[in-house]
């Protein structure tokens, strides 16, 4: 498909009127009395996303400039100043999380009035991507529930569900750090009051075992003397029980982060190796966070050696490059307030690589810094 050089806005309104135009079809979208049941869609927000469209029978495309709506993984939505014929062929110019660029093949399957010349262009694409790499609300967050309630357990999985989350359920402090120790997750909802073993001993368990990750007292001790307890105990945050629906989405939308994709993603021979270095990065980082809080500074320089090679080599140059860094602060003896701030980002960066779509994998990785 050849192209012009020039880039064609065909919108011409301020983008308050664009804004407004938006929120009013993604409103009608979510309205009750919408009998829509597509795929999944999120929010893609872009003003200025390039979109390549060729007529039908037409030898020529033109680009011209949108805004977009949302994004799945079949498709996408935008607005454009005039009617498209349906069957269009076109070339998306998606832009990811992290400012980079990803051409792919669509068709056009829906063009509806809006009002003046704006209309919604709905396109499929060829073959499905991950929204997640374009659109953090696309991003699921892993969450392990830890609740003697089976009631309140199956009531909290579904809230959580509608916010995009995975939910994993452990009836008690003992299956719960068994849980967090051989899976990762984004963040751990720990009840406080359980059989077997209470929040509070789960906690020490985990933190003695150098478990880094984001750990959230979720209790009905809510006197303001039980929320200090909580947070002398070493929980990261604290949310009451019963939970408010705004409360739970704003501590889940608080801990999203921009997924890190392989620079090698496109390489359809490597998307299952790519995938079996994520899965197995996990226990890897647990390695790394026990070598740390045991002060084992030959294991974790080995370790963060190893790492150095493998990410390096599976496309996630970033975590090489972190990986490096904790390494070499090692060999020469930095100081460790210094050593603790490059491991904290080489922890970070493992935590946002994902594994590929196309294999059905999903994010295993942590999201909080080793702690101290």
């Amino acid at each position: 498909m050849s192209t012009t050089s020039n880039v064609v806005r065909t919108i011409r309104l301020e983008e308050a009127a664009i804004d407004a135009i938006l929120d009013r079809l993604d409103a009608a979208r979510r309205s009750p009395a919408s009998n829509r049941r597509g795929a999944e869609r999120f929010c893609y927000r872009v003003k200025g996303c390039v979109v390549q469209m060729q007529a039908p029978g037409a030898g020529t495309s033109t680009s011209y400039q949108v805004p977009t709506r949302n994004i799945g993984p079949g498709g996408m939505s935008f607005l454009h100043g005039g009617f498209v014929h349906p069957a269009t062929r076109c070339v998306v110019q998606l832009i990811s999380t992290h400012g980079t660029w990803k051409s792919v093949d669509a068709t056009v399957v829906a063009c509806k009035y809006v009002e003046g010349l704006v209309h919604d262009v709905s396109v499929k694409f060829d073959n499905e991507i991950d929204p997640a790499e374009f659109c953090s609300q696309a991003v699921k967050t892993r969450v392990l529930l830890i609740d003697d309630d089976p009631s309140f357990a199956r009531l909290t999985k579904m809230f959580l569900e509608q916010m995009n989350a995975q939910v994993d359920i452990a009836e008690n402090g003992r299956i719960g750090v068994e849980k967090a120790l051989n899976s990762v997750y984004d963040i751990v909802l720990m009840d406080i009051e359980m059989p077997v073993l209470d929040g509070f001993e789960a906690l020490k368990q985990l933190r003695d075992k150098g478990y880094s990750g984001t750990i959230v007292a979720a209790t009905g001790l809510t006197q303001p003397a039980d929320r200090q307890r909580c947070m002398e105990a070493g929980f990261d945050r604290y949310i009451a029980k019963p939970y408010d629906r705004k409360a739970l989405a704003e501590l889940i939308d608080s801990i999203k982060q921009e997924p890190l994709i392989s620079s090698l993603a496109q390489d359809k021979a490597m998307i299952p190796l790519i995938d079996a270095f994520v899965t197995e990065l996990p226990p890897k980082l647990r390695a790394i966070e026990e070598a740390h809080v045991k002060q084992d500074n030959e294991s974790l320089e080995r370790l963060c050696r190893g790492l150095k090679a493998e990410a390096g080599g599976y496309g996630f140059e970033p975590i090489s490059t972190a990986a490096q860094q904790v390494e070499k602060d090692l060999i020469d003896n930095t100081p460790r307030p210094a050593l603790k701030k490059h491991l904290d980002e080489l922890i970070k960066l493992c935590c946002l690589a994902r594994s590929s779509i196309r294999s059905g994998q999903t994010d295993t990785s942590p999201t909080q810094p080793a702690s101290a």
